[in-house]
């Protein structure tokens, strides 16, 4: 991969989720190496299904589908916080960037 290409990674209540942000490409896995290593694997093969298909169109996750992404993975914790928040944290432990 030449370009590089942002990645948000969740834990869920079972495993990672990750999404791509320039592709809306995701991946999941049992912890952070599993998902991390997913993710590259995915990003490269939809790499190449477009070079195989240069009529696919690809877009990068919609703000819609992102605020989905985290309600999906969002902590037990997080849920019902009983304070009327709208906005919830958002645990950052790194960004990956990928090349």
């Amino acid at each position: 991969m030449g370009k590089k290409y942002t990645a948000i990674v969740r834990k869920s209540k079972l495993e990672y989720v990750a999404v791509c942000l320039e592709l809306n490409v995701t991946a999941r896995g049992d912890d952070l190496a599993e998902v991390e290593k997913n993710l590259r694997i995915a990003i490269e093969l939809y790499l190449e299904d477009i070079k195989k298909h240069p009529e696919t169109i690809s877009s990068p996750i919609s703000i819609e589908e992102f605020i989905e992404f985290l309600k999906d993975t969002e902590p037990e914790w997080h849920k019902d916080s009983g304070a009327g928040f709208i906005l919830r944290p958002l645990e950052v432990h790194e960004v990956p960037v990928y090349a």
